[in-house]
């Protein structure tokens, strides 16, 4: 079992953007009729969702805006920043790692670490591991990056599998070394053997794109490059069962008291799930924020976005920051993680319609 346990790590910052284009779910009524939206809107609770598929932003747009917001807000030293971290599996290229484009673009130095970690409803979690893990190694500060963007689709085109219930979003979280800070603490856990449950399979090399041509034809090999395969009931018993035992695992070796956290900020896969978690753990549902609602499944950028959703609505006067964090979702992978954070550096979600120019076009390589 992968418990962990780290001092000397400080959670300086937390910011998360949102793309300029918002959707409501009742924009469906006329494609999958009124009842149908209805029934999704009281079993998911999705009531709308921010898109980047009209405005063609990255999750790395996301992501460097956040990133941006809290070095300009806290007028951070960049040169401390010795690690970024871009966990997330929406990725910018095919080759090379979007880490290496986000240390450019964020000015940071050449002796800045820069790494991807392509895991996904998890990854946030995943990644305090890793962020803490290098300032416990020597790093002074590390940008540790999450957020999840779609494909982008065809105008007029609705992808099948559930068009209603994901969100995009990016985030940003600064931590860096301080010896007076809390522990940061957790546990990780992955169930490969289950990976078929989530999981799109035609996206890589082990079937690739080429001979799917030439068996079924360009259309059809094009629309199952794009298939995201989920297998809904075996996720929700995922959820009810795996991550349960985990968080109870992790409640019992840690010796918590529920009593002493403010939230539990976990993945928004959607409102039945967690309130369904919240009862198997006990754990009052009350301190669960469901940014779900006006933000969607977000995939890796729900839990950041969480936290600053729920801080900018609270009187931080009387907060003091302890919270968990729970990550679960494809590969399979899951995680808990303990943290404490400053909410009067936890910013509000933030729109972004601006799209990073490359420089690059097709009279590049032709």
């Amino acid at each position: 079992m992968t418990y962990f346990n780290f001092n000397n790590v400080k959670i300086k910052a937390v910011a998360a953007s949102v793309p300029d284009d918002v959707e409501y779910t009742t924009d469906y009524n006329e494609l999958f009729g009124e009842e149908h939206v209805k029934k999704f809107i009281m079993s998911t609770g999705v009531k709308r969702r921010f898109t980047t598929h009209r405005l063609g932003i990255t999750a790395s747009d996301l992501c460097y805006a956040a990133a941006e917001k809290i070095l300009k807000e806290l007028n951070y030293d960049r040169r401390r920043i010795d690690a970024l971290i871009f966990a997330s599996s929406s990725r910018d290229y095919l080759q090379p790692v979007t880490a290496g484009i986000l240390q450019d673009r964020l000015g940071l130095t050449d002796e800045c670490m820069c790494y991807d970690v392509p895991l996904g409803c998890s990854a946030y979690v995943y990644g305090l591991y890793l962020a803490s893990m290098h300032i416990n190694s020597g790093c002074r500060s590390v940008l540790l990056l999450a957020g999840s963007t779609g494909e982008q689709l065809p105008e007029n085109y609705v992808p099948s599998e559930i068009p209603m219930l994901f969100g995009n979003g990016g985030s940003a979280t600064l931590l860096e070394y301080d010896e007076s800070a809390n522990s940061t603490y957790g546990l990780l856990r992955s169930i490969g053997r289950d990976f078929k449950m989530l999981v799109s399979p035609y996206s890589g090399q082990r079937h690739p794109f080429w001979p799917l041509v030439a068996e079924l034809g360009y259309a059809k090999a094009c629309e199952l490059r794009n298939k995201f395969y989920m297998e809904g009931m075996d996720v929700m018993r995922f959820s009810l069962k795996e991550v349960v035992t985990m968080i109870k695992d992790f409640k019992e070796y840690f010796q918590c008291d529920y009593d002493n956290y403010e939230i539990l900020a976990c993945h928004q896969a959607n409102k039945l799930i967690i309130s369904n978690l919240a009862r198997k753990i006990k754990f009052p549902i009350s301190k669960i924020p469901l940014s779900i609602v006006n933000y969607g499944n977000t995939g890796c950028a729900s839990i950041p976005l969480a936290i600053c959703e729920h801080y900018s609505n609270q009187n931080i006067s009387s907060t003091n920051g302890k919270i968990l964090t729970c990550g679960f979702g494809i590969g399979l992978s899951l995680g808990i993680v303990g943290i404490d954070v400053n909410p009067q550096t936890c910013f509000p979600v933030f729109r972004v319609s601006e799209r990073y120019d490359d420089g690059i076009n097709y009279s590049n390589f032709f």
